[in-house]
Order: C-alpha cells, then sequence, then structure tokens
C-alpha cells in the first residue's frame, strides 16, 4: 500500500492541534504497516525527527511562488502529486481536500465548529459550501466522535456509512510528572511560587473556549479557596492579554490569575501533573484531546456536558453547562473543595485513558486504507 498525505500541517514551525496528532498517528502507523510507504507532501521544511527517523516514511515538499493562490497548492497539485507518487491512497487530514483526485481521498472532517458559532456569516457559508464539496466528492470521511458523524450526516447529507469514528488518544509526548523539582521549576517558569496550588486552562479569544466564564466563574469562589488555589491561563494570543487582565482587574482578582502566552510543549506535562483541575469547559469541541492529556497527568477534569466532550471524559470528570456562570462556578468549586472527589477522579481518568490508544486510531486509520483502496469503501 502506497499513502499520500496532505502533510503542510506537519511540516511546519511548532505543529500544532491536527500537526501534533498526525506526527503521532503517522508515527504509529508506519510502525504497525511496515510494508506500506507513507509519503508526506507539504510547502514547508522542518524537521520532524520523529517522522524523519522512519524508513517508511518519505518526504516531498513541492512550493514555488504563487501556490497558496487561489488554493493551487491543494487543488492541483496535491492530486497530481499523489498520483505521481502511485498512491493507492490520499489522505487530506485538515477538514478539506481537492475537489478532483485520480487518487482516492479520504478525508478528516474534524467539526463543524465555524457553523455552530457563526452560521450566517459569509465566511462560514463560504467555508461550508468547501466542506460540502470535499465531503460529497471523497471516497471516506474520518472523524473524531459520534457527536460530529451526526453533525456531518445531518448538514453535509452524506450518509452514515460514508463516515468511521476514530477517536484520537493522548499526546505521546505527554506524561505523568512526579517529581518535585521538576514541578517547581515549571511553576517557576509560569509565574507559581514551589508547591502553589493551582487550576490550569487553556485560554484563548475565541468564545467557544469560554476562557472568560473561567474568570468570572473563578471569581465567584469562596475568598478561602482563591487564597488557596491561583487561576493559570496559557496560550492566550497577544493581542488578547490586556482584556482578559482588565477583565480580572475588574474582578478584583488582583493576581490571583496569571496570564500567559505561548507555551512551550516541553512545559505541558509538568504544568498538567501540577495542576490540582484542569478547566476546561468549552461550548464546542470536535473532540476534546486536553481531557486525555489531563487524565494521562492524574488531573482532575472540569468540562462542557456537550458537543463531543462527554464522550471523551465519560464519568472521569465533573461536567456542566458552559453556558450557565452557576454551573460552571458550583462545578469548579466541588472539584477545589473536596479532595476525596479529585482523588477518585484521578483514579477514573487514569482507567478511561486506557481506553484511547494510539494503537487502535491507527489500525481504525489503517483499516479505512484498506478499504478504501480494495473499493470495498
Amino acid at each position: 500500500m502506497r499513502i499520500a498525505v496532505d502533510a503542510r500541517q506537519v511540516f511546519r514551525a511548532q505543529p500544532r492541534g491536527i500537526g501534533k496528532t498526525l506526527i503521532d498517528l503517522y508515527a504509529k502507523l508506519a510502525e504497525r504497516r511496515p510494508a506500506w510507504s507513507f509519503t508526506m507532501l507539504h510547502q514547508q521544511d522542518e524537521a520532524v525527527p520523529r517522522l524523519d527517523a522512519i524508513a517508511n516514511v518519505t518526504r516531498s515538499r513541492i512550493d514555488f511562488a504563487g501556490l497558496s493562490r487561489f488554493g493551487l497548492w491543494e487543488q492541483a497539485v496535491l492530486p497530481v502529486a499523489a498520483l505521481a507518487a502511485r498512491a493507492d491512497v490520499l489522505h487530506a487530514p485538515a477538514n478539506t481536500g481537492p475537489r478532483r483526485s485520480g487518487v482516492p481521498v479520504v478525508v478528516n472532517i474534524h467539526d463543524l465548529i465555524p457553523l455552530d458559532m457563526a452560521p450566517e456569516s459569509a465566511e462560514t457559508l463560504a467555508w461550508l459550501r468547501r466542506v460540502k464539496l470535499v465531503a460529497g466528492r471523497a471516497r471516506h470521511i474520518l472523524t473524531g466522535s459520534e457527536y460530529t458523524k451526526a453533525r456531518l450526516v445531518e448538514v453535509l447529507g452524506v450518509p452514515a456509512a460514508k463516515v468511521t469514528v476514530n477517536f484520537w488518544a493522548p499526546d505521546q509526548a505527554i506524561r505523568r510528572v512526579e517529581d518535585p523539582a521538576e514541578l517547581t521549576a515549571v511553576r517557576g517558569r509560569y509565574g507559581l511560587a514551589p508547591g502553589e496550588q493551582y487550576v490550569f486552562g487553556f485560554g484563548a479569544a475565541d468564545p467557544r473556549k469560554n476562557t472568560a466564564e473561567l474568570v468570572r466563574a473563578y471569581a465567584r469562589l469562596p475568598a478561602s479557596l482563591r487564597r488557596e488555589f491561583r487561576l493559570l491561563l496559557v496560550g492566550i494570543q497577544a493581542e488578547a492579554l490586556p482584556g482578559f487582565r482588565e477583565l480580572a482587574a475588574g474582578l478584583g482578582l488582583g493576581d490571583r490569575v496569571v496570564f500567559h502566552g505561548y507555551m512551550a510543549e516541553e512545559d505541558l506535562s509538568g504544568v498538567l501533573s501540577g495542576a490540582a483541575v484542569l478547566g476546561f469547559p468549552s461550548r464546542n469541541e470536535g473532540f476534546g484531546l486536553p481531557i486525555l492529556d489531563a487524565f494521562v497527568c492524574g488531573t482532575p477534569v472540569l468540562t462542557g456536558n456537550r458537543t463531543s466532550l462527554p464522550e471523551v471524559a465519560g464519568d472521569a470528570a465533573v461536567m456542566v453547562n458552559p453556558d450557565d456562570p452557576d454551573d460552571l462556578a458550583d462545578g469548579l468549586r466541588r472539584l477545589l473543595a473536596d479532595e476525596a472527589l479529585r482523588r477518585d477522579l484521578r483514579a477514573r481518568g487514569f482507567e478511561r485513558s486506557k481506553l484511547f490508544t494510539w494503537d487502535r486510531t491507527a489500525d481504525t486509520v489503517a483499516g479505512v486504507f484498506q478499504r478504501v483502496a480494495e473499493g470495498t469503501l
């Protein structure tokens, strides 16, 4: 089997999100299918040591002036390059792909979040037209949750048999950190004192991530809990930091909230492991990988009770209505005030994380590729 991959999300500076999961996926696919070859087609020539060291993974950089205009790389170069590689399947892993291809296309559609958050905007409607076209012409669709599959069937009009749910797995670099010196060092890098307890969250300007409501929920905690636990929010865009700091000041939180921009990937395990709670009250997710990462690190989770999040969290998290300020604040209070509850959720989360493995994820993808190549999907 020869697989061609649109790997633009992989070979880029600081791959994040789908780029990181694709590195984990293809490292595992190459291991479990050593007789297959994987050609990674891309534009930016960044080193990815984990993939560069694998014998049956090769890279092919194709780029010259003008290719990014009008989607020429994706619509013209990508399908031709897949043909030139004599690929059996072309994998388009990031919600979009070529409208026409001589090689059967498997597309990942991770979510329909733009439609859920801004359904009437011209940008969303243009995006939806592109996704519908790709979904209709692709041979098969992969997605990360039953929730998203149902949405794809409802909104895009594709038959359910054309969509395979493939759960993701925790970041392979994530590990439980217990070394006090490492935890103290990582706390110091983010403005926390040695041994200081804190709630951790991934902040963002995007309203669906609910960062402002998490800050407001923290402000509604009893003063005794705020004295015991600080709130650390990372990953906030530079242009959004002043607004969040103004919000915290207006709520009288002083220095009890630490806002931080980009967090180095190598710090994630330590920051998650040292946290008393991960606050992840998102309004909408196609999957929810931070929940699994927290489970691996032994960190109790507060998350939203809608979209894909209950599928990931199961019975191992406190789930709240992300649009109900009282419910969000009460869930956070219960977690911080009840150490026994946190211990229980640590144990449940660790067990639940075992259900989400890269072996299973890779085997599901490989099965789809095999059946598409054979013409049985």
